[in-house]
């Protein structure tokens, strides 16, 4: 009887060690999953960086639009190659609204090969 108590303690404390350090750690990472890759957006200093991870001549391709400004503003982040990563520090205003478009594409310079996958929005 006394075993099983100190065991239930060790776990409730371990737990209760576990929440007290993950409280207040909040990512303002958004992670994407979708066919042939996955993308991060970290709104903190507007991070993108996109996996590709489907073998073969096809690349991941991520258009990023600024909906809120007067004048939209538009960055892009690309990846070929399986197991490749590619990561781009974009700059857009905080708080702002992002339209985000994942495309596939066999040759990045002809928008003829791009195939829209995903589409998201999210906040600088």
């Amino acid at each position: 009887m006394k075993f099983r108590k100190s065991v239930t303690a060790s776990i409730m404390a371990a737990g209760v060690a576990l929440t007290l350090a993950t409280a207040g750690t909040a990512s303002a990472s958004t992670y994407y999953a979708f066919t042939g890759g996955k993308a991060k957006f970290t709104s903190k200093g507007e991070i993108l960086k996109v996996w590709d991870t489907k073998a073969g001549k096809t690349g991941i391709l991520v258009f990023v639009e600024d909906e809120s400004a007067k004048n939209p503003t538009l960055d892009t982040c690309a990846v070929l190659g399986k197991g490749k990563t590619k990561t781009c520090n974009m700059s857009f205003k905080n708080g702002h609204k992002l339209k985000i478009d994942v495309y596939s594409y066999t040759k990045q310079n002809n928008p003829d090969t791009y195939k829209i996958i995903a589409s998201w929005t999210d906040k600088a």
